[in-house]
């Protein structure tokens, strides 16, 4: 049964209700504690990083953590460049003091679909989890042999060779609750929803909580300190002139990347990309860093 085209109304009604939460409440201190904890911090003069999942208070293993995203420069170098700007404006009204990673526009995406996620690890998504395996700790499930990664690798080719382009149009800029400015984007043919329902269908094993929303994070806010009234006006303001400037500009993702990914929401990692039907393309980057074409 092919599912039904999200409307992106719907989509854009769901953003709308994010930036008013987090304007009519602040952040969630509760959350972004809990986030905090996934980051290092050299010294008090340096921002905080991400940290490795083998650094994790339960270490996790060599290609745990596996997902499908659209990396950003690969489908729009305009959108990129009106990130950036949007980076530097955000930057100028933040509170002094306040902690923020910011990520790199090379690492900026959209995930697609998790195969295995760091709280939910999965290392045979091929086949639907055992019922014994179900709910455990990330440590007791075994790692994902050589032949099992192979094999998700061709499926993911596979599934993604067939899909369209994916066409999907800017709606609104906000920040979350969570501390996360977010780009976030509709689907309004239901190119991307069809593919996580195909690669759904191909992964019975996966995790079953996915990403719904269609979203960049760009930058997050890794505060103990709630926000002001007048700070949370003074960023949602930023978030609105850029949401006056981005929506409505469409980016076509031709190419997908397959990660095993090895720091926390980074995309660090060994990359396999490839394209969508009527495209060709099968290449391993160890690093996205290191892609000539991210130069």
């Amino acid at each position: 049964m092919t599912p039904a085209t999200p409307v992106p109304t719907d989509l854009c009604s769901t953003y709308s209700g994010m930036s008013d939460k987090f304007l009519d409440h602040g952040l969630n201190l509760s959350f972004i504690s809990l986030i905090r904890e996934r980051y290092t911090q050299e010294d008090a003069s340096a921002n905080p990083s991400p940290i490795p999942y083998s650094h994790f208070p339960i270490p996790l293993g060599p290609n745990t953590v596996r997902l499908i995203v659209i990396p950003i420069y690969k489908a729009s170098q305009q959108l990129v460049a009106k990130i950036t700007l949007l980076c530097e404006a955000f930057h100028k009204v933040l509170p002094q003091g306040i902690e923020v990673y910011t990520n790199v526009p090379e690492r900026w995406h959209i995930t697609v679909f998790h195969t295995s996620q760091f709280d939910d690890t999965r290392p045979h998504p091929l086949k639907p989890m055992e019922p014994d395996q179900q709910g455990s700790e990330p440590a007791q499930h075994v790692m994902p042999t050589s032949a099992n990664l192979q094999q998700e690798q061709e499926t993911v080719q596979m599934v993604v060779s067939k899909s369209q382009p994916l066409v999907l149009e800017v709606c609104k800029v906000l920040l979350a609750d969570s501390g996360t400015l977010l780009v976030c984007l509709t689907d309004s043919r239901g190119q991307l929803a069809q593919l996580r329902q195909n690669l759904k269908g191909a992964f019975p094993g996966a995790p079953s909580r996915q990403t719904q929303i269609v979203h960049v994070s760009v930058l997050r806010l890794l505060t103990a300190e709630q926000l002001s009234k007048h700070d949370r006006h003074a960023l949602q303001a930023v978030c609105d002139a850029f949401t006056d400037s981005l929506k409505g500009m469409r980016i076509t993702a031709t190419e997908l990347w397959y990660i095993c990914e090895s720091v926390f929401s980074n995309i660090e990692g060994t990359v396999l990309a490839m394209n969508t039907h009527e495209h060709s393309l099968s290449k391993v980057v160890t690093d996205p860093m290191q892609d000539p074409a991210a130069a």
